[in-house]
């Protein structure tokens, strides 16, 4: 299969599964809010958060065991191929233990932090709160040791369309349980468990389609730790993007300890971590095929590349967050309809949100290449800076908001997290294009530039002069009516100012067209 073809496969599965979990992701939050409340909504935010941290353990092993499985599956040398997945195998063995061991101690610590009152207002035990932190840290345990290492081979031989069906069912399943359980009267830590025991599944179908298709990699072969090596570099670089994505709700947690308003942020993040999942649909195998190209050594080809994708993603971005800036507010509104033990109404909150977003999507092709090439170690500096950034820009202005209320105190952590976010582009922007790809820094620049210029254009005029929509089916139709809207200027601004790129595209689109049609 070529690489085009597989590339296309993965997108689809992955796009599948993305639009099954924005959905899935949308229904589960408001069932929790209106069954146990918006405090233990919190707490659950909260918790999955500092889960992920946790999760930092196994940093840098997937990324590093990707870079080392690009060669030897490139020439199907099954002893090496071996060797690599028997170290990571044990890798996250360990790591899942320490896992463990991090997520027992902080269920001990957490419920004497943060109070957390239920529907009623009654004040959640300790124990209940442990145990709650426990039901929800058991899919991450069974990760580590059922199914890290077939994932990372999957991903690494650009067959990711496993994962992705095979997440998609674990997913379906945790969902219907998660809206069964509530409506039987399930206690929520029963809820959580029965929903962390679905990777279960996932495990059993990628064990299964590996087994099958991958008999002569043998997972107990003899483990060549040498080939990992680059792990400890690629932890700075993961655990960075990992802090990041998680800051608004862990800085939130430890400067406002309120439940409540981290459902709010909550809220508001989930409809931003939707469209990061429509984006990774354009992600999808991508790391892998930059990988293969820069081993094949093909730099006109990889340069090319490069370019279109950039352009392609940036254009997305633009599309995307040019229609959530206008809708995001109206959304939530609509959301929580209904729900009044704690205040969603939050439109400034609701538009910084969207700016953190497209500062941390508008260096994603420059993360692709650090991560296609393995030039971890190089970045080390960046990472540092970024989330140095954060923390003390972040602290300080959530310090300062809190004089004016828990959400403002948010949007002060909020606008940190943004700055962290422009210091890492501005200092990849100068390093990949010199070490990596060979191209001018200024093309991706202007992109930039021109990506929130163009999401400017389309969101100002409709935020002044729409008025927002009051029910779904309308919410819908404005939504359609934007995305049409977002898409032309999206495409004229491209047409006007990186024309050549957007040609190419059109000319990768076509030969994929006939070459399916064939």
């Amino acid at each position: 299969m070529s690489r085009t073809a597989r590339f296309v496969k993965n997108t689809l599965s992955t796009a599948v599964y993305q639009m099954t979990a924005m959905v899935m992701g949308f229904i589960t939050p408001r069932l929790m809010i209106l069954y146990y409340g918006s405090e233990v909504n919190g707490l659950i935010v909260s918790v999955t958060e500092f889960l992920t941290y946790f999760k930092m353990v196994e940093a840098g092993l997937a990324a590093a065991a990707n870079v080392a499985l690009y060669e030897p599956l490139a020439k199907r040398d099954y002893p090496a191929i071996s060797g690599v997945v028997s170290a990571a195998r044990g890798f996250y063995n360990t790591a899942g233990w320490l896992f463990l061991a991090i997520t027992a101690l902080f269920s001990i610590g957490y419920p004497f932090f943060v109070p957390v009152m239920d529907i009623n207002g009654i004040q959640m035990s300790n124990l209940s709160v442990m145990l709650l932190v426990m039901a929800m840290g058991v899919s991450g345990a069974l990760e580590f040791f059922t199914m890290s290492r077939f994932r990372v081979l999957l991903t690494a031989d650009q067959h990711t369309y496993v994962v992705s069906l095979a997440s998609m069912c674990s997913l379906l399943l945790s969902t219907t349980l998660l809206v069964v359980l509530p409506f039987l009267g399930q206690d929520v830590i029963v809820v959580r468990l029965a929903a962390s025991l679905t990777i279960l599944l996932r495990a059993m179908i990628l064990n299964r389609y590996v087994k099958k298709h991958y008999a002569q990699v043998d997972m107990h072969a003899k483990p060549n730790k040498g080939a990992l090596s680059k792990r400890w570099d690629a932890l700075y670089v993961e655990l960075t993007e990992v802090f990041q994505n998680g800051a608004g709700v862990i800085l939130g947690t430890v400067i406002t300890r309120e439940p409540g308003v981290l459902s709010v942020y909550g809220v508001y993040h989930m409809v931003t971590v939707g469209l990061w999942g429509v984006l990774k649909m354009a992600t999808t195998g991508i790391y892998s095929i930059f990988g293969n190209l820069l081993v094949s050594r093909n730099k006109g080809a990889f340069q090319k590349a490069y370019s279109d994708f950039e352009c392609f993603y940036h254009m997305a971005v633009t599309i995307l967050f040019g229609v959530a800036a206008v809708l995001i507010v109206p959304f939530v509104n609509l959301y929580t309809h209904g729900i009044e033990d704690v205040n969603y109404n939050v439109p400034v909150l609701g538009l910084l949100i969207i700016f953190e977003a497209v500062t941390m999507h508008c260096k994603i092709p420059l993360d692709l290449m650090i991560s296609s090439s393995g030039k971890f170690r190089e970045v080390k500096p960046h990472c540092v800076w970024q989330i140095a950034t954060t923390v003390v820009v972040g602290a300080v202005l959530g310090l300062i908001g809190l004089q004016y209320g828990p959400a403002w105190s948010l949007c002060g952590i909020v606008i940190g997290v943004s700055a962290g976010n422009l210091v890492r582009t501005a200092m990849q922007l100068h390093f990949v294009p010199k070490e990596i790809t060979g191209l001018s820094w200024k093309p991706s620049l202007i992109r930039i530039i021109r990506m929130f210029l163009t999401i400017a254009v389309i969101a100002a005029p409709c935020l002044i002069l729409i008025d927002a929509p009051r029910r779904f089916f309308t919410w819908v139709m404005y939504a359609f009516m934007l995305v049409i809207y977002a898409t032309g200027v999206a495409f004229a601004s491209a047409w006007l100012f990186d024309r050549e790129a957007l040609k190419s595209l059109f000319a990768r689109l076509m030969a994929l067209i006939n070459r399916f049609a064939q």
